[in-house]
């Protein structure tokens, strides 16, 4: 499509961020495929990543890594498309959601994704956390605030800084792990990690896209808003390459950190590499700490969707938002974040993940599936939110579908009635759940689509 965007957006107004949910002005689209596999590299290649290797403790190398590289092909497709829409029509997803589920349903949804956002800025700000209370002991909770505040300081600034501080972060994160990965090897016995038992095939594959490529890419248009837009006459090969650099960031960061957590678990007990800081030369205890600053920076792409989502749940009772909510809605929530990480929310991270799989699967399949079936991307970013020419989003009955069906499929997740055998484990039931769902939403729309079109055909038969 045409880059339809209005100029209401405020990107670089001042020197904070107050665009808030408003689309993304053309200027302001410049981002290229290098960028933005850079960004959702680092955004997944923080220090809780290694924690894969934890979860997945009974894999070996290899199976580890083909369960990866399968994972990586079940989500490919979804999360290609989800970076594409970012480019198509620049707003964030659940801006896009108002298409699919009204005002109503796309605020709820916000809400609670404003609440999955905070829950992983905690989780990282834990981890860092512990490092610095691991390497500097006696300060307690002190460092949780330091970290906390210095990621909210740059969350402030938004995209725009984010986008360059990433240049410089990349390098650094690199030469810290390279250095902490030495000291691993040099100072304990090598052991490799080998697979105990039989591997739940299904099981693991989606543990490792819910923690990884479909927990986050319900976020990529967040970013890929501020990309290059989409033109019909762009070659589709381009497309695709453009389109697949937030999943490749994301899954190389999972394969080599996840390789990294297993081999620490086995050679040390403990998967957090970075945890070895303390007993290392001083030059240990530095890279380890450079560590702790990228995860910081990293981190605020935790916050960042989380305000953007906040703010949408506001926006939907009017579009015009003051300049001052967003840095306000940056503080609030890093504030809140950071005290989750106070309270510890480390050790449930594996509930905490099948919950997030449990919504975000069917959420994103139906998205995904409803923008292009009814080729929302086709139409002016204005008709998103209130007080556009357009009097209603979706038709009532399109809506309750919408509604129904994700309902219907987080229940059949949370009831699990799928059978309990060794073959059955092989089976990612979360993906099929939520293809499944998709099928049936498509099925009832072709369905309401042929009821309305014969009601008006034969209204106009009467008519003549």
């Amino acid at each position: 499509m045409t880059d339809q965007t209005t100029t209401r957006g405020k990107v670089s107004s001042s020197a904070i961020e107050t665009l808030g949910v408003d689309p993304v002005p053309l200027a302001s689209r410049k981002m290229g495929p290098g960028m933005l596999f850079l960004i959702w590299a680092l955004a997944s290649a923080s220090a809780t990543t290694p924690v894969i290797g934890l979860l997945l403790d009974h894999l070996g190398l290899l199976t580890f890594s083909a369960l990866v590289l399968i994972a990586s092909l079940i989500g490919f497709l979804p999360a290609l498309l989800f970076a594409h829409m970012g480019r198509q029509v620049p707003v964030i997803s659940m801006v896009m959601a108002r298409r699919t589920w009204g005002f109503l349903g796309a605020g709820v949804l916000a809400l609670l994704y404003t609440v999955v956002g905070a829950g992983w800025f905690g989780l990282n700000t834990d981890v860092g956390g512990k490092i610095l209370s691991n390497l500097f002991p006696g300060l307690g909770w002190t460092w949780y605030l330091l970290l906390g505040l210095a990621q909210i300081g740059l969350v402030f600034f938004g995209m725009e800084l984010l986008e360059k501080f990433y240049k410089y972060t990349a390098l650094l994160f690199l030469s810290c792990y390279a250095v902490l990965t030495y000291y691993l090897l040099s100072r304990y016995p090598l052991q490799l990690p080998v697979t105990t038992g039989i591997v739940p095939w299904g099981k693991d594959i989606d543990l490792i896209l819910s923690f990884s490529l479909l927990a986050w890419s319900y976020d990529f248009p967040t970013v890929s808003r501020f990309c290059v837009p989409y033109h019909k006459q762009e070659s589709r090969n381009y497309s695709l390459f453009f389109a697949s650099m937030p999943t490749l960031g994301v899954m190389t960061a999972v394969l080599f950190m996840g390789i990294l957590g297993l081999v620490t678990l086995r050679m040390t007990g403990d998967w957090n590499v970075a945890m070895l800081g303390r007993s290392l030369p001083l030059w240990g205890e530095i890279s380890a700490i450079g560590v702790i600053l990228a995860i910081a920076h990293t981190n605020a792409m935790n916050l960042y969707p989380a305000v953007t989502k906040f703010l949408a749940v506001i926006n939907v009772a009017e579009r015009d938002m003051p300049n001052w909510l967003q840095p306000i809605a940056v503080l609030g929530l890093g504030v809140l974040a950071t005290a989750l990480a106070i309270a510890g929310i480390l050790h449930v991270i594996e509930g905490f993940l099948n919950v997030l799989g449990e919504l975000l699967f069917p959420f994103s399949f139906l998205l995904i599936t409803d923008w292009f079936y009814q080729k929302h991307y086709q139409e002016s970013p204005t008709v998103f939110y209130r007080g556009s020419e357009t009097k209603a989003l979706s038709s009532p009955w399109s809506i309750a579908w919408a509604s129904t069906v994700l309902i219907g499929a987080i229940l059949f997740e949370v009831a699990k009635p799928w059978p309990d055998n060794r073959w059955a484990s092989y089976v990612p039931w979360q993906v099929l759940s939520a293809a499944t769902a998709a099928f049936t939403y498509v099925c009832g729309m072709a369905i309401l689509r042929r009821t309305a079109l014969g009601k008006s055909a034969r209204g106009a038969t009467q008519n003549a």
